[in-house]
C-alpha cells in the first residue's frame, strides 16, 4: 500500500497531553481552512510505501507510549488509517486520531475494530452556526464543493458517535484574534457543545493560533492571542464548560483551575 504521506515527528510531548507520541502526518484534507498552518500538506504529494511508516513507528516504539495520526486530516486516507492505527495497536501503542469530524462512518469503524483510545476533534465555530463554520472550513474564501450544512451534520455524528462509544475524546478550538475567536465566538461555541452533550465536564482545549504561515497571506499580520488572553477565553467558555485547557507557546497545555484565576 502507498501512502500520501507528509512527515513524522518520532518523539513529541504536545499532541497529546500527558502522553509521549510518535506523529505521523498524512497528506489531504477536503476543508481549507484560512488560518491552516498545515496547508502544504493540502496540495503536495508525496507517496511512500506504508512499510517505510511502519519503520518509522518501530524507530520511536522505545522512547513513546503513542502514535498520533495528524494532517491534514488523516481519515480522508481511510486504509492507510486503519493500517497504520492496527500496525501500532499490534506493537502495544495507544492510538490518537487527530480529525476534523468529517468521516463518522471512518471513526465508527475504527471504534467497531478497537483501533482507537482518543479522539481529538476539531471545533472550529459554533456547531449550530452554518455560516460561521463555512467560514471557518474556507467557503468564503475558497470554491469547493462541499456544504457547510452536510459538514455540521458529520461533525455532530462524530463528536456523539465517541461520546457513546466509550473511546476518550477532545474538543479543540483554534484561536485567531481577528477572525473566529472573539469572547463572544468561544462563549457561542462552548454553548453549542453543551447543548450537544448534555454535559459541562467534556475536555476542551482553547489553542492559540499562530497565523505566520496561515493559508490566506492576509492573515499573517494578525497578532496571536497572549497566554493572559487565551485565559480570558478561557473564563467565556467556563460559562458552559468546566474541564477547560489553553494551549500556547508560552506554557503549553495547562488546566485552567477557574477557583484561583
Amino acid at each position: 500500500m502507498e501512502v500520501n504521506y507528509g512527515n513524522t515527528i518520532p518523539i513529541s510531548t504536545v499532541d497529546w497531553h500527558g502522553k509521549v507520541s510518535v506523529v505521523l502526518f498524512l497528506r489531504g484534507c477536503p476543508f481549507r481552512c484560512p488560518y491552516c498552518h498545515n496547508h502544504e500538506l493540502l496540495f503536495e504529494n508525496g507517496r511512500v510505501g506504508i512499510s517505510d511508516i511502519e519503520k518509522a513507528i518501530k524507530k520511536s516504539k522505545p522512547f513513546v507510549s503513542s502514535a498520533v495520526l495528524s494532517g491534514g486530516e488523516p481519515l480522508v486516507q481511510r486504509n492507510a488509517s486503519i493500517h497504520l492505527a492496527d500496525f501500532a495497536k499490534n506493537n502495544d501503542m495507544l492510538v490518537g486520531i487527530h480529525t476534523n469530524g468529517f468521516f463518522p462512518q471512518v471513526m465508527d469503524e475504527m471504534i467497531r475494530k478497537k483501533l482507537v483510545d482518543k479522539f481529538f476533534i476539531d471545533v472550529k465555530a459554533p456547531l449550530d452556526d452554518v455560516s460561521m463554520y463555512a467560514k471557518a472550513i474556507g467557503c468564503d474564501d475558497f470554491s469547493f464543493s462541499l456544504n457547510a450544512e452536510n459538514v455540521l451534520e458529520n461533525i455532530l455524528r462524530s463528536i456523539q458517535l465517541t461520546l457513546n462509544s466509550g473511546v476518550d475524546l477532545e474538543l479543540r478550538t483554534t484561536v485567531f484574534r481577528d477572525f473566529i475567536g472573539t469572547i463572544d465566538n468561544v462563549s457561542k461555541i462552548s454553548h453549542s457543545i453543551f447543548e450537544l452533550t448534555g454535559a459541562r465536564d467534556v475536555p476542551y482545549v482553547l489553542q492559540q493560533g499562530i497565523p505566520d504561515n496561515a493559508i490566506v497571506e492576509t492573515m499573517h499580520s494578525m497578532l496571536p492571542y497572549t497566554r493572559d488572553e487565551m485565559l480570558e477565553l478561557a473564563e467565556a467558555a467556563h460559562e458552559f464548560l468546566d474541564n477547560v485547557y489553553i494551549r500556547s507557546k508560552e506554557k503549553g497545555n495547562e488546566k485552567v483551575n477557574f477557583e484561583s484565576s
